[in-house]
């Protein structure tokens, strides 16, 4: 059989970094194995706020890949920040080559008094004025470059179909306008919500009118919508009943190939127990909801000082690095944080933890959420504890049988803390059926590509 094509449009690719890149890595990965060769549209100079130039060695060999250019307001935070190190006389040599392009920025209000009014009421206006010109996202000129780039290799490609992944939204609309173009079948994947994303600001009123004709237009445009839970279809579904037949779930996995290297002991919890949270917090209340959780039970079980070691291993907001900077010391030697570190080395680190940490505040959309680093967790057999509120990644722990869910209240993390170190290891396969397997996620993916494209373009 002919191998066919299909043109993946995504920015979260290497060299840009996070938990994001892996659904469409793993997917440009297996699809081959499914008889789909992938050619990847990705951005030439993201400016994300993760970037790890050594990732493009995890891009499997041979895979065709195409850069388009982005310019996003992050290069011009970056230049910025470049400006302000020389005139104060230090040296820009420190500063990464990408800035946040998705970090929340933080309002005049909670900024920190030494940067002077300013500075505040600069990012304050930052915040206010980038969400409105660059809407749907700020990298809204990436996705018109490339669908420039898909649109040009096209005649030499010969995609059979698009795919396209968000965030960031934009990248369905670029797959969008390559459809209405080429004519070709298309999938989009949301992995997270658009409307009623629990992370995103609130956006004016004039935008979210907009946000509802666009994200209307993707899911009637595209022939299939993909969702990560069965929760976000459903809820997807509700909202677009006349393409309930289109709309359909395949969720975040782990990858047992690359896991395999990675091996969990399986027997008695080291002491202290350590527990890992990998990935970024992005929110604004779970990590103080956990800290005061932690506190509670410094207060009520001394002993937990030498029972228990937390470490956090990724990216924390502005809000949250302060928090940190404000609370970790009082629960020294307890917790720890150690900025985004490659994924190898996140991996490492949690193969050799006897617990991983879950946080999800209790607020609108955070019912949903799955989040991904849950299957990373599941692939090493690690324990888990997931403080969420009842929803969606509680209920596949309760299906699979496997961790403590807490509520994200103090009280609740301080229970949950004490279960999960006082319960044994279950001495099994957390996935037993390994429904969660990337390979196995990805034939399904193949196979909505085969229903959309039966056969070869003329």
């Amino acid at each position: 059989m002919t191998e066919r094509r299909v043109m993946v449009i995504a920015y979260h690719f290497p060299p840009v970094a996070g938990v994001g890149v892996e659904r469409v890595l793993k997917h440009v990965t297996y699809l081959p194995d499914e008889g789909w060769h992938p050619v990847v549209i990705a951005p030439a100079n993201p400016a994300y706020r993760l970037v790890d130039p050594a990732s493009v060695m995890r891009i499997p060999p041979g895979t065709e890949v195409h850069r388009a250019v982005s310019l996003e307001p992050g290069h011009l935070r970056l230049m910025m920040r470049r400006l302000r190190l020389l005139i104060s006389g230090r040296s820009p040599a420190s500063v990464p080559s990408a800035e946040p392009a998705t970090e929340p920025t933080v309002s005049a209000a909670t900024v920190r008094p030494h940067r002077g009014a300013l500075h505040g009421a600069l990012n304050a206006a930052w915040a206010r004025i980038v969400p409105l010109v660059f809407f749907p996202d700020e990298q809204l000129l990436w996705a018109v470059s490339a669908a420039g780039t898909a649109l040009a290799i096209q005649p030499a490609v010969k995609a059979d179909a698009l795919y396209s992944s968000s965030p960031p939204i934009s990248a369905h609309l670029s797959a969008a306008l390559v459809k209405r173009v080429t004519g070709l079948p298309w999938i989009a994947d949301l992995r997270d919500p658009w409307i009623g994303n629990a992370f995103s600001r609130p956006l004016a009123g004039p935008h979210r009118a907009l946000q509802r004709d666009l994200e209307r237009m993707i899911v009637r445009g595209a022939d299939r919508t993909v969702l990560a839970t069965d929760a976000l279809r459903d809820a997807y579904v509700r909202r677009y009943p006349q393409q309930a037949h289109r709309i359909v779930t395949i969720t975040n996995g782990y990858d047992l190939a690359e896991l395999q290297r990675f091996a969990t002991s399986g027997g008695a919890p080291h002491r202290p127990f350590r527990l890992v949270y990998t990935g970024s917090v992005y929110g604004e209340d779970e990590l103080r909801v956990f800290l005061d959780g932690l506190t509670r039970l410094v207060r009520d079980r001394p002993s937990i000082r030498d029972e228990l070691r937390v470490e956090f291993v990724g990216w924390f907001n502005e809000r949250n690095e302060q928090l940190a900077t404000e609370r970790f010391p009082a629960l020294t030697p307890l917790v720890a944080h150690t900025p985004q570190v490659p994924r190898t080395e996140a991996l490492a680190r949690l193969s050799s933890a006897d617990g991983g940490l879950i946080l999800l505040a209790d607020g609108d959309g955070q019912a949903s959420i799955l989040t991904a680093k849950l299957f990373d967790y599941l692939g090493l057999d690690l324990p888990v504890l997931a403080v969420a509120p009842p929803g969606e990644l509680r209920r596949v722990l309760g299906q699979l049988d496997w961790g403590i869910g807490a509520d994200p209240t103090p009280e609740g993390v301080a229970q949950g803390i004490t279960a999960l170190i006082e319960a044994p290891h279950p001495g099994r396969h957390a996935d037993t059926e390994r429904r969660f397997e990337r390979r196995r996620l990805t034939s399904q993916l193949a196979s909505l590509l085969d229903e959309v494209a039966p056969t070869r373009s003329a």
